[in-house]
C-alpha cells in the first residue's frame, strides 16, 4: 500500500508492502524506515478493529459463515507484494480455463528501480505452503489503469490507475469457480436500497501477522471530497476504515446485501496529516490503533467504476481470443 502524508504546500508518498522510502523536500537520499498499516487488531484501542479469520477452522473443514473464500496473495520475485481478488467472469466468458484477478497495479513493481518484477505467482487464500493453492501469473497479459512506477507519488491524480487484471492461464489444482467475487459499480452502495435493506462494507485482504487472508467487517468507505485527507482529487477515491495490516494492496473492498458479495473497490494506501502526525514524533505515520478521521488519518482506494467494468469486459474476451491486451 501507499502512505500519502498530507502537509501545508506538499505531500509525501511511500509504499508499505514491506520497508517504506521516505522522502524530504529535496532529499538526496531515502531513508528507510519499517512500516505499520492503519489499524492494530485489538479491539481495546479502536473501533475500526474487527478482523477475522476467513477459515474458521482447519483447511477442509473451514466454516466459511457468510462470507466466500475469494481472495489470495500475490507473491512477486520471491516476496507476497500485496493481496488478488478472484473474480467472476462466467457472465462474461462461461467456459474458460482461465482465471482473471484484479488488484492494485503498483504491487506488481519494484519501486525503488522503477520496474516490473519478473515473475508472480498467486497464492489462493495465502496457502503458499500447501500444495495445489497456487500457479503462475501471465504478466504478458494485463489490463491495467494508467499507473507507471515513475509517477511522481505526490500527483494529486495518483492512485486513480493504480488498478490491474491479470491472468492466470492454468488455474491452481483446487480451483473452484464458486470461489470467486463479482465486480459492481461502486454506486450500488449508495443507493437506499442498500443502506435500508442493512447492507455491509468489509475489506477482504491480507493480513502479515496471522500469515493469512482475513475480512474486516462493518468498516465506513466513503468517496473524497475537498477539504478532506484525498482532497476530491479524482473521481473515485475511496476513504475507509476498514482494518489492516502490511500486504492489504489490492485487497477487495465487498459490498454485502442478502448474503450476496460485490467487490466496490481495490484498497491502494492510506493518507495522513503530519499536522497531526508530525514526523519528528511518528516517523512511521499513525500509530497503531489511532481512531480514523477523513481528515487526520484514513486508508483510501480506487472505486470500481464504469471504466473498469469496461476494461474488464474487453480483456475477458481478450482471452478469449488469445490476444495480448495492455
Amino acid at each position: 500500500m501507499f502512505r500519502t502524508i498530507r502537509r501545508a504546500g506538499q505531500k509525501l508518498a511511500l509504499s508499505v508492502l514491506t520497508l517504506c522510502a521516505v522522502f524530504e523536500a529535496f532529499a538526496q537520499m531515502p531513508e528507510l524506515i519499517p512500516a505499520t498499516v492503519f489499524g492494530d487488531g485489538d479491539p481495546a484501542n479502536g473501533v475500526e478493529d474487527s478482523r477475522a479469520q476467513v477459515f474458521g477452522g482447519p483447511l477442509g473443514n473451514s466454516r466459511r459463515g457468510d462470507h466466500h473464500v475469494n481472495a489470495g496473495t500475490i507473491k512477486c520475485d520471491g516476496k507476497i507484494r500485496g493481496t488478488a481478488m478472484v473474480v467472476d467472469t462466467r457472465e462474461l466468458l462461461p467456459e474458460s480455463d482461465s482465471v482473471v484477478l484484479v488488484t492494485a497495479a503498483h504491487i506488481l513493481y519494484d519501486l525503488k528501480k522503477k520496474q516490473r518484477f519478473k515473475r508472480c505467482k498467486f497464492q489462493f487464500m495465502g496457502l503458499s505452503d500447501l500444495p495445489g493453492y497456487q500457479a503462475k501469473v501471465d504478466l504478458q497479459k494485463i489490463a491495467a489503469g494508467k499507473f507507471s512506477p515513475v509517477t511522481a507519488l505526490d500527483d494529486d491524480d495518483f492512485g486513480e490507475g493504480d488498478w490491474v487484471f491479470l491472468s492466470v492461464p492454468r488455474p491452481w489444482k483446487y480451483h473452484d469457480p464458486d470461489e470467486s467475487v463479482l465486480l459492481r459499480d461502486f454506486s450500488f452502495v449508495q443507493l437506499e436500497s442498500f443502506q435500508q435493506s442493512g447492507g455491509e462494507i468489509r475489506l477482504v485482504a491480507f493480513n502479515s501477522n496471522a500469515g493469512d487472508i482475513h475480512v474486516s467487517r462493518d468498516c465506513v468507505v466513503i468517496e473524497s471530497r475537498s477539504g478532506d485527507l484525498g482532497g476530491g482529487a479524482w473521481s473515485g477515491q475511496l476513504l475507509d476504515d476498514c482494518d489492516s495490516l502490511d500486504g492489504a494492496s489490492g485487497g477487495g473492498i465487498v459490498a454485502v446485501l442478502d448474503d450476496q458479495q460485490y467487490m466496490v473497490g481495490i484498497r491502494t494506501g492510506s493518507h495522513w496529516s503530519e499536522a497531526v502526525f508530525p514526523v519528528t514524533e511518528f516517523p512511521r505515520g499513525p500509530p497503531a490503533g489511532s481512531d480514523w478521521n477523513r481528515y487526520t488519518n484514513t486508508n483510501f482506494g480506487r472505486a470500481i467504476d464504469h471504466e473498469m467494468l469496461v476494461a474488464l469486459e474487453r480483456f475477458v474476451l481478450g482471452l478469449k481470443n488469445d490476444r495480448q491486451i495492455f
